[in-house]
């Protein structure tokens, strides 16, 4: 990702829109915004490119079978804390990995069919990684709000 790359206000309302609805036109973006289509689509483009703004697909835990989400919290050993990470964040349960600071030195979010598969996860994948001294999980009984986005707050 270009980390020298500037985005201006027209670049974040064009983020903001594709926010709200990915599959929104060009045409549509460029109307509301009061631009022509082809500069919509050449800043979107750039964004994309850049590693700025990805477009994807968000399906919904509970149709897709993934009936238990949870948050891990993680005390690594510090010299393979970097290890740990990238081992954990191959596992297919794992869609979030951070190494962070405070009490715990990772947190990963998953998502499984069901408790077994948590407790299989638990138990039998990120307790055998080299490394991994200490675990609390935190299962999350209901998401109220989870937007899918970063970096624009109004």
């Amino acid at each position: 990702m270009n980390k020298n790359l500037k985005i201006d206000e027209t670049d974040r309302a064009i983020i903001h829109i594709l926010q709200g609805d990915g599959r929104r036109s060009f045409a549509d973006i460029a109307a509301e915004l009061k631009l022509a289509p082809s500069t919509v689509q050449q800043r979107t483009n750039r964004l994309i490119e850049s590693g700025v703004l990805k477009i994807r697909g968000v399906t919904d835990n509970e149709i897709m079978g993934i009936n238990v989400t949870a948050n891990i919290a993680i005390k690594a050993d510090g010299t393979r804390l970097r290890q740990v990470a990238d081992e954990i964040a191959k596992f297919p349960e794992v869609s979030y990995v951070v190494i962070c600071t405070g009490t715990y030195d990772l947190l990963i979010e998953v998502g499984c069919r069901d408790n077994d598969h948590l407790l299989s996860l638990l138990s039998d994948k990120l307790a055998k990684v080299k490394g991994v001294r200490e675990m609390e999980t935190f299962v999350y009984l209901r998401i109220v709000k989870n937007t899918y986005q970063w970096g624009l707050t109004e």
